[in-house]
């Protein structure tokens, strides 16, 4: 009976000591779309609820959260998206999927700040019991936004800033290069097996916007997110087309016989060698991503002898 009160004791003041540096630790608000919500100063222990938005930016910020969501295959590790093949993820905690973060080990991280994305705002009720959690508004805004509130949130504005300025000079370097934008048209799609999507990775249709290139018609008209059969594909054609992979996955081979349509190889891209099809987990949804897909689109644009279905306009 005294072995099982010691215990107890002992249990109580673990917690007690804890408590006590949860509430000494220095606290300020932070306030965006999603409400006020007080966050540590220097956050210690981040946990991140999506790899290839968050953890990857934490990464490129300087800051190593103590744990992420992933990929995972029944007996697989996790694959961190756009992170691993860039840092050292040995001492990242797995936290589930992010579709369903794991309570329990994010709780035993005893992390001071949680970071999730939009949607998952249905998740905030139940984590905020283990510490503070910050929704970025990653639907309703820019990444560049939402990584400026990122950056602010682990005290690191100004490396946030430097990643800005090396952004907006690449898109002005562009523009200055290439003085009519608008009449290079770019689909930014995911071909699947039998189907496909309009979708841009890694920051892509971001980085398309800010660079002022133009879409076909067929793309303006149609929505993202749904999927389009085959026969839509023409649609779709542009002077560029940009379709991303993922190396976990067959991609090549489960979209093989899409390729081969006539449909496929009949668009204006396929014929002229202006398909591209780019790693989508080698730049995440971050800063880091604005800046490698801005330099990917430059190189293919501006320093190559492109064609373009639309004669460009002299000035």
């Amino acid at each position: 009976m005294r072995a099982f009160k010691r215990v107890s004791m002992l249990f109580i003041g673990v917690l007690s000591i804890v408590s006590v540096s949860v509430h000494s630790a220095e606290m300020r608000t932070f306030e965006n779309q999603f409400g006020k919500v007080e966050v540590p100063v220097n956050p210690k222990c981040v946990v991140s609820l999506h790899d290839f938005s968050l953890t990857i930016q934490l990464y490129e910020l300087g800051i190593r959260p103590c744990g992420s969501v992933a990929r995972k295959r029944f007996w697989s590790e996790p694959y961190f998206r756009g992170v691993q093949h860039r840092f050292d993820t040995t001492d990242l905690a797995y936290v589930g999927s992010h579709k369903a973060p794991d309570e329990e080990a994010i709780a035993a991280l005893n992390p001071d700040l949680i970071v999730g994305l939009s949607y998952q705002d249905k998740f905030k009720e139940k984590l905020s019991h283990i510490a503070p959690v910050v929704i970025l508004p990653t639907n309703e805004t820019s990444i560049e936004e939402w990584a400026g509130q990122l950056a602010d949130i682990v005290g690191e504005t100004a490396r946030f800033k430097d990643q800005q300025r090396e952004y907006h000079w690449i898109i002005s370097e562009f523009k200055r290069l290439i003085p009519h934008p608008e009449n290079i048209t770019v689909t930014t799609l995911e071909v699947y097996e039998d189907n496909f999507q309009l979708i841009g990775r890694g920051g892509l249709d971001e980085v398309i916007d800010d660079m002022g290139l133009g879409r076909p018609e067929g793309y303006l008209k149609a929505k993202q997110g749904i999927n389009y059969s085959l026969e839509r594909i023409s649609d779709m054609d542009a002077d560029i087309i940009i379709d991303t992979y993922e190396p976990l996955l067959n991609s090549r081979k489960d979209t093989a016989e899409f390729r081969e349509s006539p449909q496929w190889k009949n668009l204006f891209a396929v014929q002229n060698n202006q398909f591209l099809y780019f790693n989508r987990s080698r730049f995440g949804e971050s800063m880091d991503g604005l800046i490698g897909s801005a330099y990917l689109l430059f190189s293919h644009i501006v320093e190559r002898e492109l064609k373009t279905q639309k004669p460009s306009t002299e000035e």
